[in-house]
């Protein structure tokens, strides 16, 4: 990992600028020390960042920066689980990740996420949008499948599938929003329709005289959705931000 921070003190507001690039950060110790849970995401990451600012000015702070995450393999999360045995699609449960990039940039109080992809073998994630400082979501997303695993599905939900731009494959349209700490989305009324998943809302809910457990197995899957991580500056040794160019090995 190398990079510089620079500030001018003298100056009102003591604006600065730093830049930072690294390669083979593992990506296990990177969402521990920014909060995460370990172990969420495995494989070694690489990437850059650079941003300006105002000390004295929150307002004036603008960045950008990409990631890219290789021999990459996500956590099972309950939504995927829960998606991989309705669709009965093994490879949900776990995501062996072949391709794994974002591409971001910062404003005041902002972070834009422009690109996030994640592509496994058969299946391939992609998202956009919003994430405040506050926490607030809000990503627009895709989930798409080749005709070997869409093929497998059955028709009626097969048919909530339409065909992408991307010979072979074909996806539905998803939103995720909440915060951080408990996002939500629709993935599950996308995949299987909105018949189906009211069918499993009362399923996992229960009987309706025990109303403090109604679909509590739906709505912890889907607020179960992998966190955004956080830009790599945030999770930075201290070491890294001093007034004069560094390098570490």
């Amino acid at each position: 990992m190398n990079g510089y921070f620079a500030m001018q003190p003298e100056t009102e507001d003591s604006p600065f600028t730093t830049s930072v690039k690294f390669h083979d950060v593992l990506a296990d110790e990177l969402v521990e020390n920014a909060g995460g849970t370990k172990g969420m995401v495995k494989g070694k990451l690489e990437g850059s960042f650079q941003a300006s600012g105002k000390t004295g000015d929150p307002e004036a702070l603008v960045g950008q920066g990409e990631i890219s995450l290789r021999d990459g393999r996500v956590q099972q999360y309950r939504l995927l689980v829960l998606l991989g045995q309705i669709l009965q699609i093994e490879e949900l449960q776990e995501l062996h990740l072949e391709q794994a990039d974002a591409k971001y940039h910062l404003r005041p109080g902002l972070i834009t996420i422009d690109e996030l992809v994640l592509h496994s073998p058969n299946i391939r994630l992609t998202s956009s949008g919003t994430v405040a400082f506050d926490g607030t979501l809000q990503l627009n997303s895709q989930l798409a499948i080749n005709d070997r695993i869409r093929g497998q599905l059955f028709k009626a939900i097969r048919d909530n599938f339409h065909r992408t731009d991307d010979q072979g494959y074909s996806a539905i349209e998803f939103q995720v929003g909440g915060t951080i700490e408990r996002p939500s989305t629709n993935l599950v009324e996308q995949v299987v329709g909105r018949d189906i998943s009211s069918m499993l809302n009362s399923f996992f809910g229960g009987k309706k005289n025990r109303p403090n457990k109604k679909k509590k197995a739906v709505e912890d899957a889907t607020t179960a959705m992998p966190s955004p991580s956080l830009p790599p500056e945030a999770a930075l040794p201290e070491g890294t931000a001093t007034p004069s160019p560094v390098a570490s090995p």
